[in-house]
């Protein structure tokens, strides 16, 4: 419809309710601006340092979630994480503690070796900030590094000697029994029948009575529903000429940081590397004194963190 001559069309109509909301809206943009302002100003003003970057000497409060390469979780200071198996994958030596343990963790940016943490977690929180959420790799030689003592290459057919000598009281501790002539009992370690041939000032022979062809699970059972350990062991010969009994374990590549066991001491063996074509094999073992863990030993890993708190060093 056209407009009637004299008057202006609504296009052109000057309504004055756009000059009030426009006044409105500069005004709002105003006190906003003002607003984020004195918001920048308080935050980068506060003792907490969310605005300055991790620097060495820094105190640092972290939630952290370790994993081994194969995504298994071998240590975190959250509970749900540590309780909640089928969210969270464990690794074969992970101990669910009690639920009071898990607290974040406090450490020293930078500060790694002897009164600190591994040097690759140590250095790999400098610059980042207070909320950050990432994953840190920690590279092998930066880690938790391998004791050569608690590792060992053996060959996957062994040798055992038929014949066994022990003092009584050796006998006594490992057979958890005293010796009593010819009796037949199971081996403390190797589990098949044994029997005591002789007595003979303080000193006991025992003579070992493997099945040829039988399968042996010294180091565990692998069918224990609760808490799977071991691998098969098969025996191959006993030869009486040359008073040795050989057996095999049965490992392969696809066993190595799959299995663990238990030694002939009691501590965790994991079996750490497979070589087919020497036909050997590599354990380490855990030692709970010293805190060494032969499966998170020498290798790759992956810390989830999240920076909840960081305490600037002093001077700073």
């Amino acid at each position: 419809m056209e407009s009637q001559q004299g008057q202006a069309s609504p296009s052109t109509w000057k309504d004055p309710r756009r000059k009030i909301l426009a006044a409105i809206l500069a005004a709002a943009i105003v006190c906003a601006a003002l607003f984020g302002y004195g918001l920048y100003s308080y935050l980068s003003g506060s003792d907490a340092g969310d605005s300055s970057a991790i620097a060495a000497g820094d105190l640092v409060t972290m939630n952290y979630i370790g994993r081994t390469p194969e995504g298994r979780v071998f240590d975190t200071s959250i509970y749900s994480v540590a309780s909640n198996d089928a969210m969270y994958p464990k690794s074969l030596t992970f101990s669910l503690r009690e639920n009071t343990t898990y607290v974040p963790f406090n450490m020293t940016a930078g500060n790694y070796g002897s009164g600190g943490t591994i040097k690759g977690f140590a250095l790999g929180v400098i610059g980042l900030h207070t909320g950050d959420h990432v994953t840190i790799e920690i590279a092998q030689g930066e880690g938790y590094e391998i004791v050569p003592q608690l590792t060992l290459w053996q060959n996957l057919e062994e040798d055992v000697p038929l014949v066994e000598i022990m003092t009584t009281e050796d006998f006594t501790d490992n057979f958890l029994t005293t010796p009593v002539p010819m009796a037949i009992l199971p081996h403390y370690f190797w589990g098949w029948d044994v029997q005591v041939v002789e007595i003979l000032a303080g000193v006991v022979t025992v003579k070992n009575l493997p099945t040829v062809g039988g399968t042996v699970y010294p180091f565990g059972n692998p069918d224990d529903p609760l808490d799977p350990s071991g691998w098969p062991v098969e025996v191959l010969s006993c030869d009486l000429v040359n008073q040795k009994i050989t057996v095999k374990h049965h490992l392969s590549a696809s066993d190595v940081y799959s299995i663990k066991g238990t030694d002939i001491d009691g501590k965790t063996l994991i079996v750490t590397g497979f070589n087919g074509d020497n036909g050997t094999f590599q354990v380490g073992k855990s030692d709970p004194s010293s805190g060494y863990n032969a499966e998170i030993a020498g290798r790759t890993l992956f810390f989830e963190i999240t920076i909840i708190k960081v305490t600037p060093a002093e001077g700073e």
